[in-house]
Formats: structure tokens, C-alpha cells, sequence
């Protein structure tokens, strides 16, 4: 008579094996394959949802489908990446591009973030600096303390009776 763990080891043994054999599948794909997700991840779906074109989630997308067309036919015509982008962007303009390109107007979306970035952690330190260089507090009068005290506690007094 089998174990039951015997029999649940072969099974488990060959989906264990062929889930470490999938991406050695997945990688084996055609250049025109990696080509288009490389194009495809580059760009974003007009249809209105912000996600990349290679994700976009409608079932009935509107724009996807004919871009994705659009960058097969121009991969087999034999363009290269660059060549299909700069193609897909000035029939479609910079809106489809996912990053704006780093040059003129654009550099600003690459550059503020830093200079955000810097700005900030200089006005922490200025404030922490002169947070850490103001003088302690003076001592409280000697006398004064005595006032407040001796009528605090002849007010715990009047309440006690």
C-alpha cells in the first residue's frame, strides 16, 4: 500500500518543475515580441484610464487595440523602436508618450522634483539650526514663583473645606 504522501509528492514534484520551466519559456520570445512590449510600455492608452498601453484594462477599449496594430504593422515594415516611436508620436503627438521626453518646456517635469526636494531639506535645516541657536529660556524670578505658589496653594486650600 502507497502512502499518501507518496502520492502527492510526484504531482507536486512536476508542477514544482514546470513553474521553474515557465520563464525560461517566456523568455525565449521573438525579437519583434520584446520589441513591441519594450514600444508598448513606453506609451500610454488614450482611451482615458492612464495606464500603459500594454495594460490597459478595458475589454472594449476604444484606442488600445489600434495602437498595438499600429506598432505590429510598423515592426514588420522593419522599423526599428526609435524609429516606431518617434512615427506613433507625431501621428498621435507627446501625449501618448508614458515619460515626457527631457528636453525644452518638459525638462521642468524631470528637474522641479529635485530642486523640490532641495528647497525643502534646505528650509528644514534653516529652521532646525535656528530652532537649536535660540537662547534657553531665562529663569523664572525667584519671588515670582513664590507668589504663584503660595496662592495655588491657598486655593487648594479654599476648595478643600
Amino acid at each position: 500500500m502507497k502512502s499518501p504522501t507518496r502520492e502527492l509528492v510526484a504531482p507536486l514534484l512536476l508542477l514544482a518543475v514546470g513553474l521553474a520551466l515557465l520563464p525560461a519559456a517566456l523568455v525565449g520570445q521573438s525579437p519583434v515580441t520584446d520589441a513591441f512590449v519594450r514600444i508598448s510600455d513606453k506609451l500610454i492608452c488614450q482611451c482615458g484610464c492612464h495606464y500603459g498601453l500594454s495594460h490597459c484594462p478595458h475589454l472594449n477599449c476604444p484606442s488600445a487595440p489600434s495602437l498595438r496594430a499600429a506598432i505590429r504593422d510598423k515592426l514588420a515594415a522593419g522599423l526599428n523602436e526609435e524609429q516606431v516611436l518617434k512615427t506613433l508620436v507625431a501621428e498621435f503627438g507627446p501625449a501618448l508618450l508614458a515619460a515626457p521626453p527631457a528636453e525644452g518646456f518638459n525638462l521642468a517635469a524631470w528637474v522641479m522634483p529635485f530642486v523640490a526636494l532641495g528647497l525643502g531639506l534646505w528650509a528644514a535645516v534653516t529652521v532646525a539650526r535656528r530652532w537649536l541657536a535660540r537662547p534657553p529660556a531665562a529663569a523664572a524670578d525667584a519671588a515670582i514663583v513664590e507668589h504663584y505658589r503660595s496662592q495655588a496653594e491657598r486655593e487648594i486650600k479654599r476648595l478643600e473645606e
